[in-house]
């Protein structure tokens, strides 16, 4: 059993964009930096390499500075965008929502215009003042959105407001070799502690490093509420995770490597999701599937807020309607390498069949959305993450990770 480290994730660069340094009014100006996220409460390490740019106003010019993760600095986005309205588009990458939290309350309210989060930070960055309340008329889009995104959506909701605008989705459940691994053999998670009916799946299986993840989905499999347990309800998920750790292959903490692990034949399960494995299905790996077992499994939901006090308010509106149109959201759901389901119904014919099913791992494509909505729950932030945390170490320390 090992730990494996890497910090050659390709999600986590920024590789596969080409951003234009701006000379003039019109041009996207790119930071580098990690595209990787993490919906935990755990601060992470800022990634703010590259153009030493503060990302704050350039004198009267129509700017937008976006504070975001890969795809939504997509060329075809920004460059469209910046045409229709004769603006400018400073993109700058990070690598999780404590970062983006983090900067935003360090003074970076004052210069970005535009946050990109997921699920229950925006009602964080409500809380903290650091993103204003949309008004959702100003986008009819929301009317093609899938149901469970149209408003109100709860997950970005704060005191009756709407403080964030929903983007693309995904769920976090079980990944399987289907060549290797039956569907009935993970209708539970019960298989990560057992190994299998026989055993036959033991030094077969990798993780990763994510306690804030992968406890709500144990906690669902032992019938206790996911996201807060009682002290009696712990020790029993502790020993549920000894237990699975003793079973893994390998604990990874980069995406990339959990990949190449599936595609060595290193591991034939993990439980994680789409984000992580969308690249490897649509570059026709067909025998890779993520699959819901049957106590269901965490979902996530990305969108776009406005930062307090923006420099040239209704242009951010724009830019944020631009990405929810639905040639902005193939771009946004498609074209990065952690790829993920749009929102909007009215995109789903810009995706042809077979990029609908490596999207959503089934054959019916967008079709097989209300039913993996259905199926899962949508991740909230838990006030004893800290303690998920302490567990998740003991736990690897019993097992000898």
């Amino acid at each position: 059993m090992r730990k494996h480290s890497t910090n050659s994730d390709p999600m986590n660069r920024s590789s596969r964009r080409r951003f234009l340094i701006t000379t003039g009014a019109v041009g996207a100006s790119a930071f580098t930096g990690c595209a990787q996220r993490d919906l935990s409460g755990n601060t992470g390490g800022s990634t703010n390499s590259g153009n030493n740019s503060d990302g704050g106003s350039q004198g009267g010019e129509r700017v937008v500075n976006v504070l975001t993760w890969e795809g939504y600095g997509e060329e075809a986005i920004v460059r469209e965008f910046e045409r229709e309205h004769d603006a400018t588009v400073n993109i700058k990458l990070i690598s999780s929502d404590p970062e983006a939290f983090n900067v935003l309350k360090s003074g970076g309210v004052d210069q970005f215009d535009v946050l990109t989060l997921n699920n229950t930070w925006a009602q964080r960055h409500a809380q903290a003042g650091t993103i204003e309340p949309l008004t959702p008329k100003d986008f009819p889009a929301m009317e093609g959105f899938l149901e469970q995104f149209q408003w109100p959506f709860k997950s970005f909701e704060w005191e009756d407001d709407m403080y964030a605008l929903p983007t693309r989705w995904g769920w976090d459940t079980m990944t399987i070799n289907s060549r290797k691994v039956p569907k009935e053999h993970v209708s539970s998670y019960e298989v990560l502690w057992t190994g299998g009916p026989d055993g036959q799946y033991e030094n077969k299986i990798g993780i990763m490093d994510w306690p804030t993840w992968n406890i709500p989905k144990i906690a669902l499999t032992l019938g206790y509420p996911p996201f807060e347990q009682t002290d009696e309800q712990l020790a029993d998920i502790k020993q549920k995770l000894v237990a699975m750790f003793s079973n893994m292959k390998a604990v990874y903490t980069g995406t990339s490597a959990i990949r190449q692990a599936f595609l060595q034949g290193d591991i034939t399960m993990s439980p994680v999701g789409n984000f992580t494995m969308s690249q490897l299905r649509a570059e026709g790996n067909e025998w890779i599937n993520v699959v819901i077992p049957e106590t269901g499994g965490m979902q996530w939901t990305e969108g776009v807020c406005m930062v307090k006090n923006p420099q040239n308010r209704d242009l951010v509106i724009e830019f944020m309607k631009k990405v929810v149109t639905p040639k902005g959201q193939f771009n946004i759901a498609w074209k990065p390498s952690a790829k993920s389901p749009p929102v909007n119904t009215e995109s789903f014919d810009l995706f042809n069949k077979e990029q609908q099913n490596a999207l959503m791992f089934n054959d019916a494509g967008f079709d097989a959305a209300d039913t993996i909505l259905d199926k899962t729950v949508p991740y909230e932030f838990s006030p004893i993450t800290n303690t998920w945390t302490d567990l998740w170490t003991e736990a690897k320390a019993r097992a000898g990770v």
